[in-house]
């Protein structure tokens, strides 16, 4: 599919028209829809070069250097519950799943690896906490986030799955995120197919006054 930003629905805002919205912490606890945030274009304040530091830091070429050698990784199923686990090298994971290999509408979430979430050892740690945690009310509060990050191909993604309160990034590349509320029934859902299966039938045939976030 092509992400065309027409059919995005969802309200956009820089990080400065937040602060000015909001005030200096940010925005409010459980926020009653999404909210897109980007970059200005006049930022270059010390949060703006911690954010190009943490981009270099997790680039293709740099991302390695974080961990010991021979540093693995849990990879999960990209099916809707995630049902399988399993151990693979980082560097192996990047090579044959993330820069060779692409995921297609045809391919089977249940079969297709993903690294994502369980990223909370003391290596990973030592990398995320130079992660710039977004402006809200209750990211500075100790204990009020827990940061996970995710490594993922051209066409990868989870299929349908059920969040609490959060933020996502992309911190390289780009990503199509779809939400419905809580107790929506997603159209032409089957747990097992590809989200980019999903996205190529039923998203592209909604109308817009049909579309999810």
């Amino acid at each position: 599919w092509i992400m065309d930003s027409a059919r995005c629905n969802i309200t956009r805002m820089s990080y400065e028209q937040l602060l000015d919205l909001y005030g200096p912490s940010g925005l409010p606890p459980l926020h009653d829809e999404p909210v897109i945030i980007y970059e200005g274009t006049g930022s270059a304040d010390d949060r703006s070069a911690r954010r190009r530091a943490f981009r270099d830091t997790t680039s293709r070429a740099n991302i390695e250097r974080n961990f010991p050698a021979n540093f693995e990784v849990m990879l999960t199923s990209s099916n809707a519950y995630s049902e399988r686990r399993k151990k693979m090298g980082l560097a192996k994971y990047i090579e044959s799943h993330v820069v060779s290999k692409e995921v297609t509408p045809g391919s089977m979430s249940n079969e297709t690896w993903y690294l994502f979430g369980e990223t909370h050892s003391d290596d990973w740690k030592a990398l995320l906490k130079h992660y710039v945690l977004p402006p809200c009310k209750t990211c500075d509060v100790e204990g009020g986030t827990a940061l996970s990050f995710g490594v993922g191909g051209v066409g990868s993604g989870v299929q349908w799955h059920v969040h609490g309160p959060g933020f996502s990034e992309s911190i390289h590349g780009r990503k199509h995120w779809t939400l419905y509320p809580a107790d929506w029934e997603v159209p032409g859902f089957h747990k097992d197919e590809s989200s980019r299966s999903w996205m190529e039938t039923a998203y592209m045939s909604m109308n817009d006054d049909e579309l999810p976030w």
